[in-house]
């Protein structure tokens, strides 16, 4: 009770004395302005607490945004590596504004011992055909055969006259060099004097290893120049093609529509060099422009007619790509008189293979 009655400086001094510091100062500052003092630090730490807390929070929000952003760039790498067949660009040729008034012409190699009637239907000879199509060129030749043996010996062209056409070939593939021409060339893997010499006359090369991919081999054979005409047939580029061989083919001039299908069949080809695995997706420059369900409609030979490119085996088929097999069963179904028919071999026995193949396509439900 006698405490309560204590005032001024005694006070002061006991509060000071104790630490709390409410009691009036010695420098004369009212208690009320150090308590609204500390009261602006508090508010002060508590603005810059938050802040802080804005700040980490910002900091967590730009981490979690970089490692999506690394992740989704990943993920695109992925799919990119993926698709690492992109097709080359079309020089402006769209499937609206492609030729479509296209023009063929058969081309066959008669071996010089083989005579006809002389009432029998004769082709241009394989080899002017194909100097045609050189002789037209432009801007640049693509070729895909699984063979290059155009040199012939010298003891071979003694016996075979028609061996040089072989060489002359060659020296007109080489001559593209000095007209700005491009060649560009996919093979088999092949060691073939030949490549390594167009090699040398600026041809690029490229070798698809089919043995790693299908465990088959590269049968293909065609030519596309400018991606406007083009050559399709049984001939490989081998001497004995030219001379010795029967073949056949047929040579399409001013067709651009088509020549962009099967310039796509290249770039499939080109792209698979020294791969030994098949992409997962195909870029939509490797899509088929037309199909069995979706053929062109063109002019040909001033005829109205439809066509599309397919191609084989199944796993080198994009997107809306026929197969072979549905190529040559759809004629088969279609045809109303006659079929004739021109193989190597077609028993599943002739096979070079030495399993048992069971054939998708049998005799007898082909031509029931």
């Amino acid at each position: 009770m006698e405490l309560r009655g204590i005032r001024g400086p005694m006070a002061g001094q006991d509060l000071k004395g104790q630490g709390l510091g409410f009691g009036a100062p010695a420098s004369g500052i009212p208690a009320s302005s150090i308590i609204t003092a500390v009261q602006q630090q508090d508010y002060s730490a508590s603005v810059w607490l938050r802040r802080r807390d804005k700040l980490e929070h910002s900091q967590q929000k730009c981490i979690v945004i970089f490692a999506l952003v690394c992740c989704f760039a990943v993920l695109v790498a992925l799919i990119f590596s993926a698709v690492d067949i992109w097709g080359e660009d079309e020089d402006g040729i769209t499937e609206d504004n492609c030729s479509k008034n296209c023009r063929a012409v058969l081309v066959e190699n008669i071996p010089e011992d083989i005579s006809f009637l002389d009432n029998g239907t004769s082709h241009l000879p394989l080899s002017a055909g194909l100097y045609n199509l050189l002789d037209r060129a432009i801007r640049v030749v693509e070729i895909v055969s699984p063979l290059w043996l155009l040199n012939s010996s010298d003891y071979e062209s003694s016996f075979q006259p028609a061996a040089t056409q072989g060489r002359a070939l060659l020296s007109r593939l080489q001559g593209l060099k000095e007209r700005g021409i491009q060649l560009k060339i996919s093979s088999g893997m092949i060691d073939s004097t030949e490549l390594r010499m167009l090699a040398t006359h600026n041809a690029e090369v490229h070798y698809v290893n089919m043995t790693a991919l299908t465990t088959g081999h590269l049968l293909s054979s065609f030519w596309v120049v400018d991606r406007s005409h083009f050559y399709i047939g049984s001939a490989n580029m081998d001497w004995r093609s030219l001379a010795i061989r029967k073949e056949l083919g047929v040579l399409v001039y001013n067709c651009s529509c088509l020549a962009l299908d099967l310039h796509r069949v290249f770039s499939l080809y080109w792209g698979l060099q020294y791969k030994d695995f098949i992409p997962s997706f195909w870029s939509k420059r490797l899509f088929a422009l037309f199909n069995k369900n979706t053929p062109m409609d063109f002019t040909l030979n001033s005829t109205k007619a439809q066509a599309y490119i397919s191609s084989s085996p199944d796993v080198f088929i994009p997107k809306h790509r026929s197969s072979d097999l549905e190529a040559i069963s759809w004629v088969i179904q279609e045809a109303r008189h006659f079929i004739y028919i021109s193989i190597i071999d077609y028993l599943p026995l002739l096979s070079r293979s030495a399993h048992k193949l069971e054939p998708a396509c049998p005799c007898r439900s082909c031509f029931l």
